[in-house]
């Protein structure tokens, strides 16, 4: 007892061996890849600025983050460099963002992926985004009045838009390289873009005005092997993840005239909880059927019609146009990934585990053979709450 009681004194009195004075330290908290002017890229190392994270500010002048960019042949090449820019020690341990800009996006990531997958510093849990329609500087430049730190701008916002509308979502570096790796899989992508253009040379000019620049999620990227080949927006973007059981909650508005009577102004909308989808794959007759079950729960959150929702079989209606407006998207999603050819749900890692056999003959070509696959769409919807009231008020 008393040596353990020796041991913890001396652990308390001796000081901290790798202790560091944080205004000795440039900390990394988001990284932003473009195409270089030649065959390298252009790094943007974003860069906390403690003295603006006090309440006072400090003595030190200008924004809480500092963009540093550099130009390099390799990742780990600019990240050199750019101690030639950055007065402090730079560390990279509280790294969380990755932004690639579209342009390099194209052109592949599987190098960008490599680079911080060995780092010894930085977390394989960074999170990626691409840049839509603009450099991941540009994107990076953008400071909020509510956030003024984008790398928390755009996570938050993600998770908002993941929890209330269903399109975005967060990729680690760590679940893409595992996608990369395995086989019969292709990632998405969430894009991130600004509602409008930077106007002005000065980037607290956007803390001044009523309707600022903001960072928002604009779409999704599917991905062919490591390049971005195009973007789904909107409703195909949502279905997509809804696909994936990646979508928590999503609201689809209809007019009252597609399920019983009323005019094109009279809507209802409809609110999903809880969305959970089953993908099959099988071959038959060396036929690749592809099949999609979802099971959509969901409440009726706006309601206009004149219909009696007392009305068990109003219901039936309501949930079988629901299911038929879903089924529809999902043709639609379904036509586009296969014209490109590019398997972004695992039909093919389903099939891989299901009939390995069959697999290990034909996975080389699997692209071509999923692009020509016929599928089928099996959609169960349950209407199961009308809110705090059953019927409008307004009702005859």
């Amino acid at each position: 007892m008393k040596r353990i009681l020796l041991f913890l004194i001396c652990m308390l009195l001796s000081s901290c061996s790798n202790y560091r004075e944080l205004n000795n330290l440039a900390a990394i908290i988001s990284v932003g890849v473009d195409k270089g002017k030649e065959d390298g890229y252009r790094v943007t190392f974003q860069v906390v600025n403690p003295g603006q994270l006090t309440k006072t500010g400090g003595n030190s002048p200008g924004l809480p983050l500092i963009n540093y960019p550099v130009e390099g042949e390799t990742l780990n090449d600019a990240y050199r460099k750019s101690s030639s820019i950055i007065p402090r020690e730079i560390i990279t341990s509280h790294l969380s963002l990755l932004i690639i800009g579209e342009e390099q996006a194209r052109e592949g990531i599987y190098p960008l992926l490599d680079s911080f997958e060995r780092a010894k510093q930085t977390r394989s849990s960074v999170l990626v985004f691409i840049a839509r329609g603009m450099s991941a500087e540009e994107v990076l430049e953008v400071v909020e009045p509510i956030e003024s730190n984008p790398t928390k701008s755009i996570i938050s916002t993600t998770e908002n838009n993941k929890k209330l509308y269903g399109i975005g979502d967060l990729i680690p570096v760590y679940e893409l390289v595992s996608m990369f790796s395995s086989e019969g899989k292709a990632p998405i992508i969430t894009g991130i873009s600004h509602s409008k253009p930077k106007e002005g040379d000065r980037q607290s000019q956007n803390l001044e005005k009523m309707t600022p620049s903001v960072i928002e999620v604009d779409g999704i990227g599917i991905f062919k092997d490591d390049r971005l080949v195009r973007w789904i927006d909107g409703e195909q973007a949502r279905i997509a993840q809804m696909i994936l059981s990646e979508s928590k909650s999503t609201t689809f508005p209809f007019s009252c005239s597609r399920i019983d009577s009323g005019s094109n102004k009279e809507k209802l909308t409809l609110t999903t909880r809880g969305i959970s989808s089953t993908l099959t794959t099988k071959v038959k007759n060396s036929e690749i059927l592809l099949t999609i079950d979802i099971v959509l729960p969901a409440d009726i959150s706006d309601f206009n019609c004149n219909m009696d929702l007392e009305d068990p079989k109003t219901i039936e209606r309501i949930e079988k146009t629901f299911e038929d407006e879903v089924k529809s998207q999902i043709n639609q999603v379904m036509e586009t990934v296969q014209k490109e050819q590019t398997d972004v749900f695992g039909f093919g890692e389903k099939l891989s585990k299901s009939d390995p056999k069959y697999w290990e003959k034909h996975k080389k070509e699997w692209d071509d053979l999923f692009s020509k696959a016929s599928f089928s769409i099996n959609i169960n919807s349950k209407i199961s709450n009308t809110g705090m009231r059953t019927n409008t008020f307004k009702m005859k």
